[in-house]
């Protein structure tokens, strides 16, 4: 969110100097390893799981017994912080946390047909008062002529209490992000036994809770040396099922409120928007792949993370690269222990593992669901797979609109493709409204109502992965009805997106004709006529997405927003506050 963001580099503009230089790797293979340099058969053959079968394979392995022990493990180091990291008690702290994955990591080397290689990467970053950090990462390596691309999956090992720098509290992390350490652990296990076309590296990454910092300098090292990235995937409070009281927004309804079926991703940008495509694409692909028989919903989120959050895909993205962040569906707090009463566990001592009612030394109730993570294990696993193997071609489309019918052709063929998929969306819409299954790179469509739509296309293979999404081309269709958003006007005001809803929305704004626009504005007043903001527009032909944040302390639960263009009020609309 763009707040966040702000946020974060506000708060550590003046350490960011620090994530430019210094870098270093344990292993001096691996620089190479990242950059594609080096041969197949440099290592072990692995297993030759066809495409088709891959994802029955993958959900078959997937274990939460795997995870159960890996995650008992994780939080047996009481505390984690980044800044518990001491040469002289290497068995403790994060520090003892990355030395136990190491060696989990070089005993699935040593097995016969898995290949997983590991370093450990370092570099300067002041958090809490502490400049060299050093996180743990691993490199599957891919076997095709995209072996140079690299998959990302990423989840952060450092944890905290209350005090952010305190590294002597219990800080067990269990759910935040033990549940994300887990799972990378599983993906390791999994991963390194098959080949795929690109590169998988798997991150356990440090200095999340300090700023980011640990993504930060990785995301730079990688821009600054010219690493070729595919995706990444960020797995952050990825086990949890139980609603907080203090959740953070856009959540979840409040305090005994359980979801074990959904997962959120979240992302950057709106319309065509690299970012947010790759969210839409996995869920296009989870839903939509025909030997996928998903266990999970996944909500394509509006957000780039929570409201006022931040987490380690933002990193990627401020540096170029296409990133999502996956979380649970709901959350047990928004991780601010500084408000009164708070009693969430999320960034406290009470994040642990689960709960002994009745003082026998067996935990009776866990905090973390396994078979919810091994779910979204499973979701992880599918898209990072297809996002090693994918096509290279993206379509590209031409979208025509000739009164209700609405063409749209493929103007770049795959003749590896075996059918398209066409993706069409409301403007208001954050994820498709309609999905349609197509042999030809030629569609005609009729019966869509009168309203703005965007259109665009993937490609799907013989064993049913996915290209990446086109771009998205904005039409409009026109019913018999006279439309309010009739083709002759200059310029329209749409409905704000999402709506009600929860601190942030998206105000849209459609230019027809930019000549006949002397001067624009946004006008905002809350119900009692109040304005609380007024916003001069510079406007484009075409989508114009405006960015609505509450003011703090906003109390008003319903508000209006007016389109003032050449200094007359075109149209109002009514947006409304998400009141749980």
């Amino acid at each position: 969110m763009i707040m966040c963001v702000k946020l974060v580099l506000f708060l550590f503009w003046s350490s960011a100097i620090f994530s430019q230089t210094n870098f270093s790797f344990s292993n001096p293979e691996f620089e190479d390893f990242l950059k594609g340099n080096f041969q197949n058969d440099h290592f072990e053959k692995r297993l030759i799981q066809s495409d088709e079968m891959l994802p029955a394979w993958l959900k078959q392995q997937i274990s939460p017994d795997s995870l159960s022990v890996f995650l008992h493990k994780i939080i047996s180091f009481r505390n984690r912080n980044t800044i518990a990291d001491t040469v002289t008690e290497p068995d403790k702290g994060i520090r003892g946390a990355r030395k136990m994955i190491s060696k989990y990591l070089q005993y699935l080397n040593e097995r016969n047909f898995s290949v997983i290689e590991q370093s450990e990467f370092s570099f300067d970053y002041e958090m809490c008062g502490r400049l060299r950090h050093t996180e743990l990462m691993s490199f599957v390596p891919g076997v095709g002529p995209q072996k140079n691309e690299l998959v990302i999956v990423e989840a952060h090992l450092d944890s905290r209490c209350e005090d952010r720098c305190d590294n002597s509290c219990v800080a067990e992390g269990a759910e935040d992000n033990g549940s994300g350490s887990a799972m990378m652990m599983e993906l390791a296990r999994l991963l390194s036994q098959v080949e795929l076309k690109r590169s998988i590296v798997i991150i356990w990454i440090t200095g999340e809770e300090q700023g980011l910092g640990g993504s930060r300098s990785f995301a730079v090292y990688c821009k600054n040396n010219g690493i070729k990235i595919k995706a990444v995937f960020n797995n952050d409070i990825v086990g949890g099922i139980e609603c907080g009281i203090t959740s953070s927004p856009p959540s979840c309804p409040g305090p005994i409120h359980y979801d074990s079926t959904h997962l959120r991703i979240f992302s950057s940008g709106t319309v065509n928007s690299m970012h947010k495509n790759l969210a839409r694409l996995s869920k296009v692909l989870m839903e939509n792949n025909k030997n996928i028989s998903s266990p999970i919903q996944l909500d394509v989120m509006i957000n780039e993370d929570r409201t006022g959050r931040g987490s380690d895909h933002i990193p990627f993205r401020e540096n170029g690269f296409t990133a999502l962040r996956y979380t649970s569906s709901y959350e047990h707090g928004d991780g601010n222990p500084d408000q009164p009463n708070y009693q969430d566990r999320q960034h406290s001592v009470r994040d642990v593992l689960g709960r002994d009612i009745d003082n026998d030394g067996v935990l009776d109730s866990l905090f973390v669901n396994f078979a919810y993570l091994a779910n979204n294990t499973f979701v992880n696993a599918v898209t990072a797979s297809n996002a090693a193997t994918n096509f290279n071609v993206i379509p590209q489309i031409k979208a025509t609109v000739n009164g209700t019918l609405l063409t749209i052709d493929i103007t770049n063929p795959d003749t590896t493709a075996r059918e398209y998929l066409y993706l069409i969306r409301r403007i208001t819409s954050v994820y498709y409204d309609t999905i349609i299954r197509s042999s030809s790179t030629h569609l005609e469509l009729g019966g869509l109502s009168g309203f703005q739509y965007y259109v665009s296309a993937l490609a799907v293979g013989d064993d049913q992965w996915m290209s990446m999404i086109s771009n998205e081309v904005l039409v409009r269709i026109v019913n018999a009805v006279k439309d309010l958003n009739s083709p002759d006007r200059a310029v329209e005001l749409i409905q704000n997106k999402p709506n009600p809803f929860d601190e942030y929305t998206i105000i849209p704004v459609i230019v027809n004709d930019r000549s006949k626009i002397r001067s624009a504005a946004l006008i905002i007043t809350d119900d009692s006529g109040t304005q609380i903001q007024h916003r001069n527009l510079d406007l484009i032909e075409g989508v114009n997405e405006i960015f609505f944040e509450l003011p703090y302390g906003a109390l008003s639960e319903t508000y209006y927003y007016s389109l003032v263009v050449n200094g007359d009020i075109l149209q109002t609309l009514k947006m409304q506050v998400l009141n749980w």
